[in-house]
């Protein structure tokens, strides 16, 4: 759900700068900002990934030692 919250407000944010950059006499700042809350969508997602993935790792090692 939090992943979905996430996600909308992320397009919403680079909707928003892409649809000011239009009409912005330096459109630049805003592509960046439109690129950039990708960005860090993206490294959000894989931090979450990688906690996953430590975590059944350590569950695996803990099963195997028994």
């Amino acid at each position: 759900m939090w992943s979905t919250i996430k996600f909308l407000g992320t397009l919403f944010i680079s909707f928003i700068a892409m649809i000011g950059a239009l009409g912005a006499e330096n459109p630049f700042p805003l592509f960046a900002v439109a690129w950039g809350i990708w960005i860090l969508y993206i490294v959000c997602l894989r931090t979450k990934r990688k906690k996953e993935l430590d975590r059944e790792r350590l569950i695996r090692e803990i099963l195997d030692k028994l």
